[in-house]
């Protein structure tokens, strides 16, 4: 009866001990396919550097598919991008990263409408996420829909009052809006940020 027992925890911890050695195998060759392939992307050599990772797309599947998604953006197949990224959105639907990712491929192909709806879906998640926010003012505001712009810009205007980028786009915002006093003060804090700035000195100066 001992024997029995014994024997059986012995087959355990050697069933553990295969378990994690397999495990530590495998983590290291997904760092090996990832440090290859960011050797290869410094040298521009995205092929080889997303060839190298598809080796573990199994393995990985989200940081697989994220880094397969920058890659091909990098390498110009945008349509291939947007659909590595959203495997990585599928696969972890809360990821904010993935879905800032997913709007540089997006918008080389024009695709908006997708734009907004990932930069919404990062908003319910953090309603004052800067990049999300940004952009969406910045949308708004080409599409001269600045009634929209403001709000969004204004979110993060009170979190950011130095960012240049912030107050140039609120001071735009503002002008069209007719908010001259808000737009010269937005425009003030661009020229305290940055005296030598030509864009808002010259919003300043037609004012």
């Amino acid at each position: 009866m001992k024997k029995s027992v014994s024997s059986k925890i012995a087959f355990v911890l050697l069933l553990l001990l295969t378990v994690n050695s397999f495990a530590q195998d495998s983590n290291k060759d997904i760092q090996s396919a990832f440090s290859k392939s960011y050797e290869y992307e410094y040298t521009y050599k995205y092929d080889e550097a997303i060839k190298v990772l598809q080796t573990v797309a199994t393995s990985s599947p989200y940081e697989v598919n994220i880094r397969l998604g920058w890659l091909n953006y990098l390498k110009g197949e945008h349509t291939q991008s947007v659909a590595f990224y959203k495997k990585a959105i599928v696969s972890n639907p809360a990821s904010i990263e993935a879905r800032i990712g997913i709007a540089n491929p997006l918008s080389y192909l024009g695709n908006w409408d997708e734009i907004i709806v990932q930069y919404d879906a990062i908003l319910k998640a953090d309603s004052k996420n800067y990049t999300a926010n940004y952009r969406l003012a910045l949308i708004y505001y080409n599409s001269k829909k600045s009634t929209k712009a403001i709000t969004y810009i204004n979110t993060i205007s009170a979190l950011y009052p130095f960012d240049y980028d912030v107050n140039l786009l609120a001071s735009k915002i503002n002008i069209v809006l007719g908010n001259i006093t808000q737009a010269k003060n937005t425009l003030n804090k661009c020229l305290l940020y940055n005296p030598s700035a030509t864009e808002a000195l010259e919003l300043y100066n037609k004012l």
